[in-house]
C-alpha cells in the first residue's frame, strides 16, 4: 500500500543484525534523538489529517499538545524499560505518539502515517480491533484505559496462582494517564478496591501537564491526588524537576530558585513556556527577591529556558530511574506523577487553550527544521547503522518478537441447557450461561 506523501523505503528500512546491538545499556543521546523524531511524527500525522485533505472535506482535529506532553514518558518507557511481556494502556490523546513509536520500531507500515483518523487507517484513540499496530488495551473512553491494566494484573495474579507462571519473566501492567483523566469516578473506585491491593506489578504514570480541555489545573490538586494514592496504599513517586534544575537547586543560593518556582501558581508558571532568553529571565524574576536575580546571573540567556523549563516528565534519565523505583516496590501498586509541558517542544507550548490547537504550515516548517528534517526526509526512519537506528531495532526486536505461549483449547460444549420461557435481559442470559459453564470441569477451573 503506497501513499504519494510517503517516500518509498530507503536505506532507513534495511534489516539490522540484532546480535550486534548492546542490550545492556541505554544510550540517552540516541533516546533523545528518538524522542525528537517521535514528537515530529506525531505532530506531522495530525497535521496531515487536517491540512492535507481535499478542500471540501471537514477537518478531523487531533491532540498535538497532549501528545507532546507524553513524548518523553513514552520514549523512555518503550526504548529503555519495557519487555515483550509487559502490557501498556496508552493515554487516549497520545495515540499519535504510540503510532510514531510503532513506526520507528518497524511494526507499522509507512503508508499508515498519512491515514490518521481516516476510514480504515489509524484510529483517533488506541484500538485493539481497528489499529494495524495492535494495542494492548483499547483506551478510547477516558478513564477506562487507566483501570484496565489494574484489573488485568488482578486476573493475571489469579491465573498464575491457580496454574503457575504464564511467561518466564513477570509481566508488568502499566497505565499512561492524563491528570484530568483522574476526575473519572471509576478510577477512584478501582484505586480503593481492596481486591486490587498488593499488585506490585502495576505502574501508573500520570502525565501531570496541569491542563485540561479549557483551563490550567491548580497546583494544589496534584498534591491532593498524590495524597489520595498514598492513602489507598499506593507507592507514589514524584518526577517534578529534571536533573538540570535539581543541580541548580543544589548550588549555593539554589534554594531561592526552588522556592520561587514552588510558590508560583500553575497559571503563572505555564505562561513562561512561550518565552526564552532575556524575555523569559525578566518575566520569571518579576516579583522575585533581588538575590535570585544574582543567582541567575551565572546562567547566560541561552541557558535560561533549558533551566526554567526543565520538568521531570521530560528528563529521560530521571524517568527511567522512577520506573526502576516502581519495579523495586513489589508489595503494592505504584504511580509516577511526571510533571510535563502540554505542547512540549512546540510553538503552542503552555497555551491554556492548546488542547485541540493545530499548527499552521509556517509553524510546522519551523518544527520540522528544529529536528533537522526537510520535506524530502520528514517521514524517514533512522539509518540502521546510527545509534538511534540500533536502539529502534533493539526495541522492535524485543517487543515485537516475544513468542506467545501455546495454550490448548478448552472443550467448550455447544450448549449448556439454558432455557427461558419468556424474554430476559442479555445480562441475565449471560449470567445463566456462565452458571451452566461452571458445570463443565475443565472450564469451571478457569471461571
Amino acid at each position: 500500500m503506497t501513499d504519494p506523501h510517503v517516500p518509498e523505503p530507503t536505506t532507513n528500512d534495511l534489516a539490522v543484525d540484532l546480535t550486534s546491538v548492546d542490550l545492556t545499556s541505554v544510550d540517552l543521546e540516541a533516546m533523545d534523538e528518538i524522542q525528537r523524531r517521535v514528537l515530529w511524527l506525531a505532530v506531522r500525522m495530525v497535521h496531515e489529517a487536517n491540512h492535507v485533505r481535499p478542500p471540501d472535506e471537514i477537518k478531523v482535529g487531533g491532540h498535538q499538545a497532549s501528545s507532546a506532553s507524553m513524548v518523553s514518558i513514552m520514549t523512555s518507557l518503550w526504548f529503555g524499560h519495557l519487555s515483550g511481556d509487559d502490557k501498556v494502556a496508552v493515554k487516549p490523546h497520545a495515540s499519535p505518539v504510540y503510532h510514531a513509536i510503532k513506526y520507528l520500531t518497524g511494526e507499522l507500515d509507512a503508508s499508515y502515517l498519512t491515514r490518521l483518523r481516516d476510514f480504515g487507517g489509524l484510529q483517533a484513540y488506541p484500538s485493539r480491533t481497528k489499529d494495524p499496530d495492535v494495542a494492548d488495551f483499547s483506551t478510547g473512553s477516558v478513564g477506562l484505559g487507566a483501570v484496565a491494566p489494574l484489573f488485568a494484573a488482578a486476573a493475571r495474579r489469579y491465573i498464575e496462582s491457580r496454574f503457575g507462571p504464564v511467561t518466564e519473566r513477570p509481566a508488568r501492567f502499566i497505565a499512561l494517564v492524563g491528570d484530568a483523566e483522574l476526575d473519572e469516578g471509576n478510577v477512584w473506585e478501582a484505586i480503593a478496591d481492596p481486591s486490587l491491593q498488593g499488585l506490585g506489578n502495576v505502574m501508573w504514570i500520570v502525565d501531570a501537564n496541569r491542563q485540561s480541555l479549557d483551563r490550567v489545573i491548580p497546583g494544589q490538586k496534584i498534591k491532593k491526588l498524590m495524597q489520595f494514592f498514598e492513602g489507598n496504599g499506593w507507592h507514589v513517586v514524584e518526577a517534578k524537576y529534571g536533573r538540570r534544575l535539581q543541580d541548580a537547586f543544589a548550588r549555593p543560593g539554589g534554594d531561592l530558585l526552588r522556592d520561587h518556582i514552588d510558590t508560583m501558581s500553575n497559571e503563572e508558571y505555564q505562561s513562561l513556556f512561550a518565552h526564552h532568553g532575556s524575555v523569559l529571565r525578566e518575566k520569571f524574576l518579576a516579583g522575585a527577591p533581588e538575590a535570585l536575580r544574582g543567582f541567575l546571573d551565572q546562567y547566560p540567556d541561552d541557558e535560561i529556558a533549558p533551566l526554567i523549563h526543565n520538568l521531570g516528565g521530560h528528563d529521560l534519565d530521571l524517568l527511567l530511574d522512577c520506573y526502576r523505583q516502581c519495579d523495586a516496590a513489589t508489595d503494592r501498586p505504584s504511580v509516577v506523577f511526571a510533571y510535563t509541558i502540554n505542547g512540549w517542544g512546540l510553538p503552542i507550548a503552555g497555551d491554556p487553550l492548546n488542547h485541540a490547537a493545530l499548527h499552521s504550515n509556517t509553524q510546522l516548517d519551523s518544527v520540522r527544521a528544529g529536528v533537522g528534517l526537510t520535506a524530502d526526509t520528514e517521514w524517514d526512519r533512522f539509518h540502521p547503522d546510527s545509534p538511534a537506528g540500533r536502539l529502534c531495532a533493539r526495541t522492535g526486536g524485543e517487543l515485537n518478537n516475544t513468542p506467545v505461549p501455546a495454550i490448548a483449547p478448552l472443550p467448550i460444549p455447544a450448549a449448556v441447557g439454558v432455557i427461558t420461557s419468556k424474554p430476559v435481559s442479555t445480562q441475565e442470559r449471560f449470567g445463566r450461561v456462565l452458571t451452566g459453564l461452571a458445570t463443565v470441569d475443565e472450564v469451571a477451573a478457569r471461571i
